[in-house]
């Protein structure tokens, strides 16, 4: 089989825009995002979604990804008060059919891709949490969070005020 060079191949970032009008304003929504902006989107959208019980809210997951997704495909921009409240915000966007005018825009298999990479990265990593390693880590982590240094205690023990308190 012949080898084929790659430039002669002619390949050119995918910079296709589609336009939906909503409410009298004209909508850009990107065709492709590079895998780049991809990656940053499905990281925020985890890190946004991790409860302090240490799992995704799949609530949380939802919100942040219709968020997200309007955030990276379109040109709509939101101010940091905006931001604040990203429950409000995102009210405002899927009950006024805004969120799904956009997702219908992009396309399905754009769109599937960012479904299943942010499905599957919160698998991966309950995965490495439940795992024998992922154990390991957390009992080290918590293990030097708990600052069992001898001297500190005797020093601790030492003072007077705190003999007290005991």
């Amino acid at each position: 089989m012949a080898k084929v060079s790659f430039t002669k191949l002619g390949l050119k970032p995918n910079n296709e825009i589609q336009y939906i009008e909503f409410n009298e304003q004209t909508i850009e929504v990107k065709q492709y995002l590079p895998v780049e902006e991809k990656l940053e989107l499905i990281t925020k959208v985890l890190e946004l979604s991790h409860d302090s019980n240490n799992f995704s809210n799949p609530v949380k997951v939802s919100v942040y990804t219709t968020l997200e997704i309007i955030e990276k495909y379109t040109n709509v921009n939101f101010t940091e008060k905006q931001k604040e409240n990203p429950t409000k915000l995102y009210d405002l966007l899927v009950g006024n059919g805004f969120a799904a005018a956009v997702i219908k825009a992009i396309p399905e298999p754009e769109y599937d891709e960012i479904l299943t990479g942010i499905k599957r990265t919160i698998k991966s990593v309950y995965k490495y949490q439940n795992s024998i390693l992922g154990i390991l880590d957390t009992i080290s982590q918590d293990y030097s969070n708990l600052n069992l240094d001898a001297t500190e205690i005797q020093k601790k023990l030492a003072d007077p005020n705190n003999m007290e308190l005991l």
